[in-house]
Formats: C-alpha cells, structure tokens, sequence
C-alpha cells in the first residue's frame, strides 16, 4: 500500500507543520466554521484548531468525522491523527496504532516511515521501525528505499538510548545544513540548525547560532512556533531554565504543545527528570 507515498518523497526533509500560530480568534473561527461546513477540509481545521486550544474532546470529534469523509486518505489526516494522540495523551501506544489503522495493517513502506518518525520520532521507541530505516540509503537502487535520512538514523538510536551512535548522525547532519545558514535569515531555521548542533555535541557552535536567533526580529504570527524551537534548542544546550521559561508560555496561550506532548515526545526526553520540567508539568495538568 502506497497511499501516502507522494507525499512522503516530498516532506521526507522538511516535515509536515504548522507553519504560524494562528491566534485564538483564529483558532475559535475555524472550530465554529466546521459546526455549519462540515466539508473534510473544514473539519481537519478545526481538529487542529481545537487541539490547539487543547480542548481535546471536541478536537477528537472533528478529527472522526474528517476520518470517515476521508475514508483515512491523506497524509494530512494521519499528521492531525498522530498529532492528536501525542497532544490529548495516547502517546506513543495511541500513535503507532494510529499508524497501523491508517495502513489497514499493511506494512508501512520505509520511505513513508521516515516521513513520519522525522515528525514523530518517539514512533521509534521500541525498535519496531528499525529495520526499515536502516534499510535506507542514499545510493539505494530502489527509489523507495533512497534517502540519507540523518535526522531519522540519530532518532533511532537515540530511542535505543546509543546516544553516542545518534551523535555521529547529528554530525552529519549538520555539515549538511551548513550551507542554508548562508542562505537564510529565518529564526526557526536558525534555531533548528543551532538545535541540531547541540544534539551533536557542539555545544559553542550551537550557543552562537542560538545567540543569534534569538536576536533576530519574529513575528507575532511566527512566535509560538519560534518559541518552541527556542525551546529545544535550550533542551539540547542543557539549560533547563531558558527551556522551561519558553515551554511556560507556550502552555499558558493556545499552541501545539500540551502537558502530554511534554511526557511523550522524544525532544523532551533529555530534560524530563529534571525538577523544574517536572514542576512545570504539574502547574498545566
């Protein structure tokens, strides 16, 4: 089955997201448009819509009826899907049977598993999509099995708890990002790549690019999805502080990040013991 395949070979590098925060008047005019166009399109927005404002039984409610008048088509349904259970609680359980369902049980192709560990890597906790990213290369002679995949091979091990083993991936991966630093002046962008710096131990390139996203202009519309970026990046430097300050006011306004994302996703793994992440916790739940 190769329902989702397109679209996997386009997003494979570049994950499938939410671009921009949309404000709460934004949010609370897409859940009340999907009450009188219950049209698929409009129902997957205010699924998402809903669960930004974490209001997660009338997310799940439109994310159900968009389900059925997509019949599971679309890649678009399964991100909100697995988005969804990360987001209200399912967590990595709720999420891989997710992914099962909306492959009918089918084997999920290698390609298409990248595209979705490189949104959702906790899916790799457990080892069960191992085999099929390690069957992945650049050189592949099947065009379904080629893709360098860095960011997915450092997820595995990292999972794995090889955290040696991801660090030789993230090394890579960011001598191949180098160059969009000289061609870019987005935040997010920066933020990533210094985000990506840390993860492979190069803590005083990280610091500098961090030090300079940081000081470059966001917009109000781009904040919430910046600030979540700021956030990883500090998770990855190991200042709990500055991580936990950006968290807070992403779960105090409507955003993508919830209580339950916090316990399940792996960006979070590396602070999650600590005091202040756990207090934190405990002030949103």
């Amino acid at each position: 089955m190769r329902r989702f395949l397109f679209v996997a070979l386009l997003v494979v590098a570049t994950p499938i997201c939410v671009s921009a925060q949309p404000t709460e008047e934004v949010l609370r005019a897409r859940v009340d448009a999907a009450l009188t166009d219950p049209s698929p399109g409009r129902l997957y927005q205010a699924a998402q819509a809903a669960r930004f404002l974490r209001e997660f039984e009338t997310a799940e409610s439109f994310l159900e009826q968009a389900e059925e008048a997509s019949g599971l088509q679309g890649a678009g349904i399964l991100f909100e899907r697995l988005s969804f259970e990360f987001a209200s609680g399912g967590g990595i359980e709720g999420a891989k049977a997710a992914l099962k369902r909306a492959y009918g049980g089918e084997t999920v192709p290698p390609l298409e598993v990248a595209t979705w560990v490189n949104n959702f890597p906790a899916l790799l906790v457990g080892g069960e999509f191992d085999e099929a990213i390690e069957a992945l290369s650049a050189d592949a002679e099947d065009p379904y099995f080629r893709c360098e995949c860095l960011s997915q091979k450092a997820w595995m091990h990292r999972a794995a708890g090889r955290w040696e083993e991801g660090k030789a991936y993230w090394v890579q991966n960011v001598a191949v990002m180098e160059e969009t630093l000289a061609n870019t002046d987005n935040p997010d962008t920066f933020a990533q790549i210094a985000r990506n710096y840390a993860r492979a131990g190069q803590m005083e390139k990280a610091q500098e690019l961090m030090d300079r996203a940081m000081a470059m202009p966001v917009t109000d519309e781009m904040a919430g999805t910046v600030r979540r970026r700021w956030a990883q990046a500090y998770v990855e430097l190991g200042d709990v502080e500055k991580a936990v300050e950006h968290l807070e006011i992403l779960l105090s306004t409507p955003s993508l990040v919830s209580v339950h994302s916090l316990e399940s996703r792996l960006s979070w793994a590396p602070v999650r013991d600590e005091p202040a992440f756990q207090e934190l916790l405990d002030r949103y739940r």
